[in-house]
C-alpha cells in the first residue's frame, strides 16, 4: 500500500482500538458498580429482624430488576423503620437497616451539621448522629463509630475503620444507586464493633 493510504489503515485501526477500549473501561466501571450494589444489598440482609424489613429489600430488587414484585407492579407499604440508638451522653442515633433506609436517614432525617458515619471500603449501614447544632462529646462520635462498624460488612475484623462527616458535606450523585454516596473533608477513626453497651430504642 502506499505510504499514505497504509498511514490512514493503522489511524482507522487505531481509532476502532481506542473505541473498544473505552468501551471496555465504561463497563467495567459500570459493573464494578453494580457488584457494590449486590453487595450493600447482600449486607442489608444481614441486619433484617423482622419481615417488615425484607419488604423494602425486596422492592429495591425488583426496582433494579432482579426480581419481579408479587402481585404486580403495586409497591408494599413500608413500615420497617429505622435503628434508633442513643448515645451515653444522650445524643439519638440512628442507622439504616437497608439502602433505602440510608438514604432516608441521610437526607430527609439528617441536617446539614448532623453527623454521618460509615465503614470506609466496604458495605455497611449509613449512621447519623442528630447534634442538635452542638459538638458531641467523642464518648458519642466513638459510640457512632461502633455502630458504623457493627452494621458493616467489617464487623467481624477486630478493628474496622469508620469515616465520618457532618452530613452537608455528604451527596448523593446524580444517578446514583440508592444509598451511594460522595463525601468531602472527612474525618476517620478505628474501633471495635462492640455495641453491647449502647442502648437501642425499641419501636
Amino acid at each position: 500500500l502506499p505510504p499514505l493510504e497504509n498511514a490512514k489503515k493503522y489511524f482507522e485501526k487505531y481509532s476502532k482500538l481506542k473505541r473498544t477500549k473505552e468501551a471496555l473501561t465504561k463497563l467495567v466501571i459500570e459493573t464494578k458498580e453494580e457488584l457494590n450494589h449486590l453487595q450493600s444489598i447482600f449486607a442489608a440482609l444481614d441486619f433484617a429482624i423482622h419481615e417488615s424489613d425484607l419488604v423494602q429489600i425486596r422492592e429495591e430488587l425488583a426496582q433494579s430488576g432482579y426480581m419481579k414484585r408479587k402481585g404486580g407492579k403495586e409497591k408494599k407499604k413500608i413500615i420497617s423503620k429505622p435503628f434508633h440508638y442513643i448515645s451515653s451522653d444522650g445524643y439519638h442515633m440512628y442507622v439504616g437497616k437497608n439502602n433505602y433506609q440510608n438514604e432516608e436517614i441521610t437526607f430527609q432525617m439528617a441536617t446539614g451539621n448532623d453527623w454521618w458515619f460509615h465503614a470506609k471500603g466496604c458495605p455497611g449501614s449509613h449512621v447519623i448522629v442528630k447534634a442538635n447544632n452542638e459538638e458531641p462529646p467523642i464518648e458519642t462520635f466513638e459510640e457512632a463509630g461502633r455502630l458504623a462498624a457493627y452494621y458493616s460488612k467489617g464487623r467481624e475484623q477486630e478493628k474496622v475503620e469508620i469515616d465520618y462527616v457532618q452530613r452537608k458535606h455528604v451527596k448523593k450523585p446524580k444517578g446514583g444507586k440508592p444509598g451511594f454516596v460522595v463525601y468531602y473533608t472527612n474525618y476517620s477513626l478505628t474501633i471495635d464493633s462492640d455495641i453491647s453497651n449502647i442502648k437501642e430504642v425499641l419501636s
